[in-house]
């Protein structure tokens, strides 16, 4: 396992360095189906996966041995507006039950043998609450994506990626106003959420990075870089 890197600047060298599509694994994967005794086709999407796998695994065949699926928990400062029609507790009773095996997700990893992990994010102490101040320091960030770096383990085949944390669907909406712009009603349905999505959308292109720091998609990032540096893909 790599060193966790230590801030954002080792993130920026890291993107500059991650492997491509081995197009050559991916050309022979498609040859390969040309050659079997079935219309062109005729398995769907499956065809399409097989090779997808081949290309980023970098191999053909591709395997399925050993996937994983990884859940990152946290807590948001903005659930306390009321976001959620549950409360930020819930976050931790979840986890209990992710950990206890009674999600759906326990019993979608039982039936596909895919090993489940789940990740708590410092529960205890919440996110800046985005509508007023930003969610996480530069510093708080890059701890986070290093958690999500040390969360890569050699061998897997595969990864499924999943997030647990009540007010999630607002910190989703103001990352999506702050990346790509436009009216906050694009991206929030409710009142609330569209604050929190207006706060990044007036936010000016340069600081919005500040704003936009939250602790699952920086964790759950720097966990899909280095699982794209192992060549174990992720959907």
């Amino acid at each position: 396992m790599a060193d966790p890197v230590a801030n954002l600047d080792e993130i920026r060298a890291l993107l500059s360095q991650l492997p491509g599509p081995d197009l050559a694994a991916g050309t022979a994967a498609a040859a390969r189906q040309a050659q079997l005794t079935k219309p062109a086709g005729s398995l769907g999407r499956l065809e399409e996966l097989a090779i997808w796998l081949a290309t980023w695994q970098a191999r053909h065949p591709p395997r399925l041995d050993q996937p994983r699926t990884l859940v990152f928990a946290a807590n948001h400062g903005v659930a306390a507006r009321g976001v959620s029609a549950y409360p930020a507790a819930v976050t931790a009773q979840m986890v209990q039950n992710f950990v206890a095996g009674g999600a759906a997700v326990n019993q979608l990893c039982r039936v596909f043998d895919a090993g489940l992990k789940v990740y708590e994010m410092n529960l205890d102490k919440p996110t800046g609450d985005i509508v007023a101040e930003p969610a996480m320091s530069e510093e708080e960030c890059a701890k986070a994506m290093a958690y999500g770096m040390m969360a890569v383990e050699p061998g897997i085949d595969a990864l499924a990626l999943g997030e647990m944390g009540i007010g999630n669907t607002t910190a989703a909406a103001a990352l999506c106003a702050g990346l790509f712009g436009g009216a906050a009603e694009r991206t929030s349905s409710s009142r609330t959420l569209t604050m929190s999505a207006h706060r990044c959308c007036g936010v000016a292109p340069s600081d919005r990075p500040k704003y936009l720091c939250d602790p699952l998609p920086a964790g759950m990032s720097l966990k899909l870089l280095f699982a794209r540096s192992a060549r174990s893909p992720s959907p």
